[in-house]
């Protein structure tokens, strides 16, 4: 019996341990997305293996008056006016929704959303481009903490769901 006892709160002890997660952690039980993040290239891109790999492959697929332009605008005004064309192909050709080594690194990093994923990547190559302070952890932490406030916004506009009472029960 003290036997049972013992394993029985091992167990117990194992199980609780392993239901806390990291932070930075993000496992997946899809294999498409376990299989993509392990590739270099998806469907014959290259996949950034992190910031600075997604800067440098940024700087080469656009031309310099190109990035001339993004010195003249604010950061925000930029990810605004890129999202629906580079923030677009970003998204698309980087995997953010199925998954690819990029997206899992920004995953890990604390992003979960594809759109501020491409936030953050067009407002980080804003900076990059002006050779301003990247700050990721706390552009990451503002994208995350503006995510949350537009959840709970569109939480409270739901319509609450009411249980009529049973019939039955008021008879009673």
């Amino acid at each position: 019996m003290n036997r049972f006892i013992f394993i029985f709160v091992l167990l117990m002890i194992s199980g609780s341990l392993h239901a806390q997660k990291d932070k930075n952690s993000f496992t997946s039980k899809d294999s498409i997305y376990n299989e993509n993040i392990k590739k270099s290239r998806l469907y014959g891109v290259y996949i950034p293996r992190d910031i600075p790999d997604a800067l440098q492959k940024l700087m080469e697929l656009t031309t310099d008056e190109a990035r001339a332009k993004l010195k003249n605008a604010d950061e925000q005004t930029v990810a605004k006016r890129l999202f629906f064309g580079l923030g677009r192909w970003m998204d698309y050709n980087w995997n953010f929704a199925e998954g690819s080594r990029f997206s899992h690194y920004l995953r890990k990093k604390g992003l979960f959303d594809t759109d501020d994923m491409v936030t953050f990547m067009l407002i980080s190559f804003h900076r990059h481009v002006n050779n301003k302070p990247l700050d990721s952890d706390a552009l990451i932490q503002h994208l995350v903490d503006e995510r949350i406030k537009k959840m709970e916004e569109e939480k409270k506009k739901r319509e609450q769901i009411t249980i009529l009472p049973n019939k039955k029960e008021d008879n009673k």
